[in-house]
């Protein structure tokens, strides 16, 4: 994680990147924990991939709600050519995360805590796939 954090850091000052980047390692975990847990099920985009985590109980539904809004946070930083990370983008989280971690100026510290949370959940699966390659 302190690797992750660490790339993370280098585009902390541009909200578009902050998002793009720590969204990939979501959907990198996300991609590794469907392929431990269906084997050979061959989903094409992030958001099959999360739905089907969910029916099979391997995410929950306070997961599925908070990487679904992260996926859709995602989709607009990449696809409009002018992005701009705004309190209203949270609004979808109120009464799912406390308050006073969202926003635009936590948006840094929320992203590795959500990056946090799906590793320590899945830590047995993500550890056995990543730390011997990665660290």
């Amino acid at each position: 994680m302190l690797k992750v954090a660490e790339e993370i850091g280098i585009v902390k000052d541009n909200p578009r990147l902050l998002v793009i980047v720590s969204h990939s390692f979501v959907e990198m975990m996300v991609k590794t924990l469907l392929d431990h847990h269906i084997p050979g099920m061959q989903l094409k985009n992030h958001n099959q991939r999360l739905e089907k985590l969910k029916k099979e109980s391997v995410i929950d539904d306070f997961q599925f709600k908070l990487y679904n809004w992260f996926r859709e946070l995602r989709n607009d930083a990449v696809h409009n050519p002018i992005f701009r990370l705004k309190e209203s983008d949270f609004e979808k989280l109120y009464g799912l995360v406390k308050k006073e971690q969202l926003g635009v100026n936590n948006f840094h510290s929320f992203s590795i805590k959500l990056i946090s949370e799906l590793w320590n959940k899945n830590l047995e699966v993500l550890g056995a796939a990543y730390l011997g390659k990665h660290c």
